[in-house]
């Protein structure tokens, strides 16, 4: 087995014609666009990231609807109203 010549490599790369590039290139853009065009509904679309804060339930209600209980890790401060 011989190995590889690298400049032979080059060269032959150097030699695909301008046409042949643009096409791969448009290719591979087209490629690209397709993918984040179908994976965006995917990912939850423009507000995949925005923190609904406002939601009207509490942290305890909605442990307290699946069953569950918020156990506090650390005393409630003396400022914090009860």
């Amino acid at each position: 087995m011989e190995p590889i010549d690298q400049a032979k490599i080059w060269k032959t790369m150097g030699t695909i014609g301008k046409k042949r590039k643009s096409q791969w290139l448009a290719s591979s853009g087209a490629l690209v666009l397709a993918t984040v065009f179908l994976s965006y509904p995917l990912i939850g679309g423009k507000n995949s990231g925005s923190v609904h804060a406002n939601s009207g339930v509490s942290t305890e209600q909605a442990a307290a609807d699946v069953g569950a209980k918020v156990l506090p890790t650390d005393p409630k401060l003396k400022i914090e109203p009860k």
